[in-house]
């Protein structure tokens, strides 16, 4: 019978917690800024910038695919953290990329509209958002198989609610940051032109996004070695729990344990209504703020920030204060209730 890893300190918790972090910072320059840049800056149908944006979740059934990979084929001896660190690599890679290949895309849409070669950039910038995804999937879903292997059932809910509060930080710092590098980026057009109309404009936001788009995502990558290395060799409970491979169910099994109770499908349409609720307006709150209020690029961002400390607020509220008190089941229903309301 081998060892029994050690617990997981807290410390290490909000270590593990900086991944994540990452996550949300990278989630906010492509949900909230290239969305806002290329409906509001490069003019770009708003329903073509959110298609664009929504491909990765497009291709985010691969997610099953990469645990289940992460499971069997270990990467540089690891079963979680070599996927993590090639998976971050990846998608800041496919991030900076996309940034070049939307000012591609804009430039041609200036010139020549839907002709020539708009078309090709378009399908180029959607295959990179996709690629993007993918390696979003490559990275976070061993991630939150390692926060599973690296826990006992009772002190796993405290790492899940340290880290997905991380992500919500990352967020929230991310908005600051981004408003400052950015600074008063101009967007003083009374109506949606494209900005390759005054060169001049041009340049300097493609400076300041592009500046933004090679230290954040250098950061990111430095944050997921940071939050993993040395984690999973050391409390990992993978090799005890499952020590013969050859037993672990596979993709068809697993569908049918998930598909076989009434309830469970229940809960997944629960959780796909209460999603969109969530994040509907995600696609929207940005180029609303600059096309009707004539904000900047700074001032749309930082509107993640209240966001953000609200999420904070509501996960702290619920879980020390409501939910011990009124009970799970009770404050999920009231919160839904009070959702439909406003």
């Amino acid at each position: 019978m081998p060892d029994q890893p050690p617990k997981i300190t807290v410390v290490e918790m909000f270590r593990l917690g900086l991944f994540q972090m990452g996550l949300g910072t990278m989630s906010l320059l492509t949900l909230g800024l290239l969305n806002r840049v290329m409906i509001n800056e490069l003019a770009i149908p708003p329903s073509v910038a959110a298609g664009l944006i929504a491909l990765p979740l497009f291709v985010s059934p691969a997610r099953v695919w990469f645990g289940q990979l992460s499971d069997s084929k270990p990467i540089l001896g690891h079963n979680r953290s070599g996927y993590i660190w090639l998976g971050s690599l990846l998608f800041t890679f496919f991030a900076w990329l996309g940034v070049q290949i939307m000012w591609q895309l804009g430039l041609n849409f200036y010139r020549s509209g839907w002709e020539g070669a708009t078309i090709p950039w378009l399908l180029l910038l959607g295959f990179c958002f996709a690629c993007y995804g993918l390696a979003l999937s490559m990275s976070s879903t061993p991630f939150a198989a390692l926060l599973v292997d690296v826990t006992d059932e009772e002190e796993r809910s405290r790492l899940v609610g340290v880290v997905w509060s991380l992500l919500m930080v990352g967020i929230v710092i991310g908005a600051i940051t981004v408003g400052k590098l950015l600074g008063t980026s101009p967007t003083d057009q009374t109506e949606i032109v494209n900005i390759f109309s005054r060169p001049d404009r041009a340049l300097a936001l493609q400076q300041s996004i592009n500046q933004i788009f090679i230290l954040i995502p250098v950061v990111v990558v430095g944050l997921s070695f940071i939050a993993t290395w040395g984690i999973e060799h050391k409390y990992s409970r993978l090799g005890v729990r499952t020590p013969d491979r050859s037993e672990q169910i596979g993709l068809a099994r697993a569908y049918q344990i998930l598909t076989a109770s009434p309830q469970t499908a229940k809960f997944f349409t629960f959780l796909l209504f209460m999603t969109l609720g969530l994040f509907m307006q995600d696609a929207i709150l940005e180029p609303y703020g600059g096309e009707i209020f004539k904000m900047e690029i700074a001032e749309t961002t930082k509107l993640n920030a209240p966001f953000g400390v609200g999420t904070l607020l509501g996960i702290s509220l619920s879980g020390f204060l409501i939910a011990p008190r009124v009970g799970k089941l009770n404050t999920a229903a009231s919160v839904v209730v009070w959702q439909l309301g406003a």
